[in-house]
Parts: structure tokens; C-alpha cells; sequence
């Protein structure tokens, strides 16, 4: 599975109460500013790390294949 889809599962667990037009508005509207945030952050390119030897936060959304 993609990352965009196991957001797509995430979001419907998310949005669920909603009704469906407004849910897939709401989806839309999301998976947009996603990609506008890894779209920059591509742009900006990988950062030094200052925190070498530091445990990463963990992701609200499940790792597959690991």
C-alpha cells in the first residue's frame, strides 16, 4: 500500500460521521495540503540533524512491510 492510501484509510476512520459529499470534500481538501507540505519540504531539501542518536516520534499511521 501507498502512504496516500493508508491516509486515505485514516482519514475515513476520521471523517466517518460525516456526510459523503462533505467527507470527500474534507479528503480532498487534506490530501491537498499533504502534498503541499511534502512538495515543500522536497523543495527545501534534507536538513542537517542536530539530534543524532535521538528516537524518532512515532506516526500516527501504521508502517506496512516492516
Amino acid at each position: 500500500m501507498s502512504y496516500m492510501h493508508d491516509i486515505d484509510r485514516w482519514l475515513d476512520g476520521l471523517l466517518a460521521a460525516l456526510p459523503d459529499d462533505a467527507r470527500a470534500d474534507a479528503k480532498r481538501e487534506i490530501r491537498a495540503k499533504l502534498l503541499d507540505s511534502y512538495r515543500n519540504g522536497q523543495a527545501a531539501g534534507p536538513k542537517p540533524s542536530a539530534d543524532k542518536g535521538r528516537t524518532p516520534k512515532s506516526s500516527p499511521f501504521p508502517r506496512h512491510g516492516r
